[in-house]
């Protein structure tokens, strides 16, 4: 069921209203919603599912009792979805298993949106920004460097101050994807990066991790979800992992390799501004508050 729906929120997301009346007022309204959005629809929920597996698989292959992936529909948004979650039942025996758990999902998921967003590249256009300049509920989807730069090779060279892409619902699909990807690498508490940077440097990152949350903080100044996500961190996922045992044996070069190589992908994939309206930055927000006292 929860499948379903969230293929329905992604398909018809802000618009779901649309769809409920399209059932008795414009069937063509909801045929053209569906043609035109079911790409994203479909890729995403892939990604999310392999993202999942990517958990779910070691888990099961190291005898830890998991549930299935459910998947969290979200109306009335830009994205819909909140994406999807398993649940590992029993305590993770050793770090070597938590890493493994750990990075398959993100790894599953970074692998599966690289090609859905450079292959919706080419579907793509690049439009006029100004011709959307009276456009108040227009969203602009942010870059990252990885986006960035894959645009300018496949569409560009552009400005981007005049000129903005138009993606495809599968180069969509990839975006979302590899924001997904980059948030769950942060590299805090129960995230899966929290897992992998654990793993890799066991109880000595206590002595640093904090210092590193201070830094993500600062992102709030580029854009304020960035905070909400620090109130998240801190009080529900948690800044330190929980404990692991060492296991009896070391992660090994290759394990250390995709581990690095993870988190050093976060640097490429990280959105500091995903989505915008028009919307500054928080510290002109600040000052233009300030001016009018």
């Amino acid at each position: 069921m929860l499948v379903v729906l969230t293929f329905l929120t992604l398909t018809f997301k802000e618009g779901v209203w649309a769809f409920v009346f399209a059932f008795s007022e414009n069937k063509d309204l909801l045929l053209k919603i569906f043609l035109d959005e079911y790409p994203y629809s479909v890729a995403l929920l892939v990604i999310l599912f392999c993202h999942e597996m990517g958990h779910y698989i070691p888990a099961r292959i190291y005898h830890l009792q998991t549930t299935l992936p459910y998947f969290i529909p979200m109306p009335f948004s830009p994205v819909g979805t909140m994406g999807a979650v398993i649940q590992i039942q029993e305590p993770i025996q050793d770090k070597v298993k938590l890493f493994d758990i750990g990075v398959g999902g993100p790894f599953m998921s970074l692998i599966l949106s690289i090609p859905c967003w450079i292959l919706g590249l080419y579907y793509s256009e690049l439009v006029n920004i100004a011709d959307f300049a009276q456009e108040k509920n227009i969203l602009n989807f942010g870059d990252s460097l990885f986006t960035y730069y894959t645009g300018q090779w496949i569409l560009g060279p552009y400005n981007t101050e005049t000129t903005t892409i138009l993606i495809h619902p599968l180069a969509k699909a990839g975006w979302v994807g590899l924001l997904v990807t980059a948030i769950n690498l942060f590299p805090f508490g129960q995230l899966d990066g929290g897992h992998i940077v654990y793993a890799l440097f066991g109880e000595s990152y206590r002595k640093w991790i904090h210092y590193l949350f201070l830094g993500f903080l600062l992102l709030g100044l580029v854009n304020f979800s960035w905070v909400i996500w620090g109130f998240i961190i801190f009080y529900l996922i948690k800044v330190e992992h929980p404990y692991v045992p060492d296991a009896e044996y070391e992660l090994g070069l290759g394990r250390q390799i995709l581990g690095y190589f993870m988190l050093a992908s976060l640097v490429f994939i990280f959105i500091p501004v995903p989505l915008s309206s028009g919307e500054t930055l928080l510290i002109d927000d600040i000052w233009s508050y300030l001016q009018k006292l």
